[in-house]
């Protein structure tokens, strides 16, 4: 948590400039982390979230990033959920903020039933954190069309597939701050099996940005497996003494860099998301207790 407060302009979206394509989903996953840590004030340490929220709260403070999703309605879920995570932290009215949104979804195609469905709950869950009503399918009819309920061999399971798994069970157990919603008894078991054996492999593959997200997964679902441990000992291991932990491209670089090393910008790029869902899935277990 303090080495993304000691880095918080990788989250900014006007670091390249104008605000394009996909700038915003940095700040998004900031929200979340605040959000996250938002649930466990008492156990971190609130001058961290409050930086957070600055941060947040000098985009948002900014008429271009406020426009955006009514100019590009597709960049609407990181502003639903950095208006949420304002809002808790007492930076936001969201009165004035739902009323909007509330029209944008419902002109907007946003919605439409052509999104994959796991894009669908990704939405449906932004929607519930800032309040915002909307007639979305509830989780469980979504679940049912992602490929997290199909029955697969996890051997033949593809990276960006455990990606699209891990976020299908964040959104219906909004990162492990209440019980999964839509997903049956048996259905969890189920899945509880197949995230135990990603884990391990991703374990083996030295992968800590998928082991974190498997081991945050196992959380949200209420079902430990027999390696979380391990992965809990390998992140700690692969944690640099400034709290970064590394994320695949930062371990390639190093390999391929000697002596100088990588700058502090690339290095803060190649680190952020694996140090941010490690600290998330650190925040469930928090959480759950």
């Amino acid at each position: 948590m303090s080495w993304i407060g000691k880095n918080l302009s990788q989250f900014d979206p006007f670091k390249n400039g104008e605000l394009s394509g996909l700038c915003e989903i940095p700040l998004s996953e900031l929200a979340i982390l605040t959000l996250s840590a938002q649930h466990c004030l008492g156990t971190v340490d609130p001058s961290v979230v409050a930086r957070f929220l600055d941060s947040l709260e000098a985009a948002n403070h900014s008429p271009t990033y406020r426009e955006r999703p009514f100019r590009e309605p597709e960049t609407m879920v990181p502003h639903l959920v950095v208006a949420a995570a304002l809002e808790r932290g007492g930076r936001l009215d969201g009165r004035e903020f739902r009323t909007s949104f509330e029209r944008l979804v419902e002109v907007s195609s946003v919605t439409a039933p052509a999104l994959p469905p796991h894009r669908m709950m990704e939405l449906h869950h932004a929607l519930d954190l800032s309040g915002v009503n909307h007639r979305l399918p509830s989780y469980q009819m979504l679940y049912r069309r992602t490929m997290a309920a199909q029955p697969v061999n996890p051997i033949y399971v593809s990276r960006a597939e455990s990606y699209v798994l891990t976020h299908v069970i964040f959104y219906a157990a909004d990162l492990g701050h209440r019980p999964a919603e839509g997903i049956s008894e048996d259905e969890i078991k189920r899945l509880a099996k197949l995230v135990r054996s990603l884990l391990g492999m991703y374990i083996i593959a030295c992968d800590w940005d998928l082991t974190a997200e498997l081991l945050l997964s196992a959380q949200c679902l209420r079902q430990p497996t027999r390696f979380d441990d391990l992965g809990w000992e390998a992140l700690a291991s692969a944690q640099r003494p400034d709290g970064a932990v590394p994320g695949l491209r930062a371990r390639l670089r190093e390999d391929q860099v000697t002596g100088s090393g990588m700058g502090a910008e690339s290095e803060a790029e190649s680190c952020y998301h694996t140090t941010l869902v490690s600290a998330l899935a650190g925040l469930a277990v928090l959480s759950g207790r």
